[in-house]
């Protein structure tokens, strides 16, 4: 891929290339070679290889090993596969785990599953808009697929401030077009932002605080403060979804998650579920041979990838021995990323006055002070509504609605009630999430949904405890580490260990996606040295 612009910048193109692998863009990638190191190891039954966690990034790893001949083995503790790319039933409604929208048609997604052959297998669903956005001072919806149609509603909004959003949302579009297109412009966009955060970058075009949250409306999918995601980074992730409008897979992301087990067992592929890895097991010159599950069942092994948490990995799984003193540090100064309070809710009528999928209800638009969340009060935080039956019919059964509020959330609340949920004394804890979840529809009722509460006939609620139980994430952790350090590396230092997930790649389904697909490739390479 050639870069645009002048040279004259010394644009460092190794930070970049780094950057925009955070940004998993598919113009990172080298889609060539794979077949040929696969086709250049004769004996694959010879390299079984075992993948722990079915989660994403571990599906799409065995997926392309799988079918490339080797004997692959995937472990996954949980009785489904998905990891957050799950849904669950609760009478008649069935409620995704995590899924909101994401870019999959056009992307990355689209072209490691149609590389995979399992792409026509699959159905999105376009959101009918980009975002809504409500707060006591103004309510504005951003259309979909519509980057001036974005720039002429917010500038409306804020006419005062509307040279600087044109040229913010211009900036945004001339890094797509570089970057896809190959344009190029006297000034490189991207070598200008790949130097700023996104505040700066924010703040060279808007002042009004307000109009700050807009533009940086997306930073939650980062986990990040606006002062902490770099800008270029936040241009082409959130430009690609700009662009080309977010998806979502029908008619649930499990059936993503579905349609790449069946790929791996028809790969012959084996799949174990309610299965825990508990070690990894060495021999006396330190090489992978097998990896233990909790049952003490040896599944040999001359490689292994681990989609789980890479805390858990090295404290529980790889003999202390074995990791490197510089490898533990460079974990221990890791911190994890916010985790998520959801309260999924199943009403027996339909919402029809709301046409809107995703609305953000907001409180305090101050990026850098509790952007995210309320440190005083969960249940004051900025929330996101998602009206789930607005982007297909047929989504509920006839006459019903799927919706759910949710915020993020540091583990800090929830710390307290830690040992009695896992002792399973939870009262204390059920009022808790009970008194914010009650808060929380509440507010909805408030601005968006009359009598709402009224219309409930199934509530769910789930925690950062709830993750930690489902996941063994540390803290409920939902993007692994946080962004604001350089990611791990795929392959680990100790040998015949790779990393394909969250942890290691970064949060959300598309960086998780390509984590299972270069860790693969590492894998082969690494086999044919």
């Amino acid at each position: 891929m050639k870069l645009s612009g002048e040279r004259s910048n010394k644009f460092n193109r190794r930070k970049f290339i780094k950057t925009l692998l955070m940004a998993s863009s598919a113009a990172a990638i080298d889609w060539t070679g794979f077949g040929a190191l696969a086709g250049s190891i004769p004996d694959k039954n010879k390299f079984p290889i075992v993948v722990i966690g079915a989660g994403l990034g571990g599906l799409v790893s065995a997926a392309y090993l799988s079918g490339y001949g080797f004997d692959v083995t995937l472990l996954e503790q949980h009785s489904i596969p998905g990891g957050y790319a799950t849904s669950f039933d609760r009478e008649d409604f069935t409620f995704d785990v995590s899924l909101h929208a994401t870019v999959a048609e056009h992307g990355m997604p689209q072209m490691i599953l149609n590389d995979l052959g399992i792409w026509d297998k699959l159905k999105v669903a376009y959101t009918p808009e980009l975002r809504r956005i409500v707060t006591p001072k103004f309510d504005v919806t951003l259309p979909a697929k519509d980057p001036e149609g974005v720039k002429k509603e917010l500038s409306q909004v804020f006419p005062y401030e509307k040279q600087g959003i044109y040229n913010f949302y211009t900036q945004m579009e001339q890094v797509i077009s570089e970057l896809w297109s190959g344009k190029r412009f006297k000034n490189s966009m991207m070598g200008k932002l790949e130097k700023l955060s996104l505040e700066q970058w924010m703040s060279l075009h808007v002042n009004d605080p307000d109009v700050k949250y807009c533009l940086a409306i997306f930073s939650g999918y980062y986990g990040l403060s606006p002062s902490k995601i770099n800008a270029l980074f936040y241009a082409i992730a959130t430009g690609e979804y700009l662009v080309h409008g977010g998806q979502y897979y029908k008619a649930r992301s499990q059936d993503l998650s579905d349609t790449l087990a069946d790929c791996i067992e028809k790969n012959n592929g084996s799949i174990h579920y309610n299965t825990e890895a508990a070690h990894i097991l060495f021999d006396q010159n330190n090489r992978i041979e097998a990896v233990m599950d909790s049952t003490g069942k040896k599944h040999p092994a001359k490689a292994v990838i681990a989609n789980c948490s890479v805390p858990v990995l090295m404290n529980k799984m790889v003999p202390k021995k074995l990791v490197p003193p510089e490898f533990k540090q460079q974990i221990q100064k890791r911190n994890t990323s916010l985790s998520s309070v959801v309260v999924w809710l199943g009403l027996n009528k339909r919402i029809d006055h709301i046409k809107d999928y995703e609305i953000d209800l907001v409180q305090n638009t101050n990026t850098e002070e509790d952007q995210f969340f309320s440190k005083k009060d969960l249940a004051d935080a900025n929330i996101g509504i998602t009206l789930y039956d607005n982007l297909f019919e047929g989504y509920s059964v006839p006459g019903k609605t799927t919706l759910s509020i949710m915020c993020l959330s540091d583990f800090a609340p929830w710390k307290k009630f830690e040992k009695e949920y896992f002792n399973d004394q939870k009262n204390t804890y059920n009022k808790e999430k009970e008194r914010i979840a009650q808060r929380f529809i509440q507010r909805v009722e408030h601005a968006l949904i009359p009598n709402l509460s009224k219309h409930i006939e199934v509530m769910e609620i789930g925690t950062p405890l709830t993750n930690i139980f489902y996941t063994q994430n540390p803290e409920g952790a939902i993007y692994g580490f946080d962004r604001d350090m350089p990611q791990l590396k795929a392959k680990t230092p100790i040998k015949g260990l790779y990393l394909a997930s969250a942890w290691s790649h970064g949060g959300g389904y598309t960086p998780v996606m390509m984590a299972g697909r270069e860790t693969a490739k590492l894998v082969l390479k690494d086999l044919n040295g």
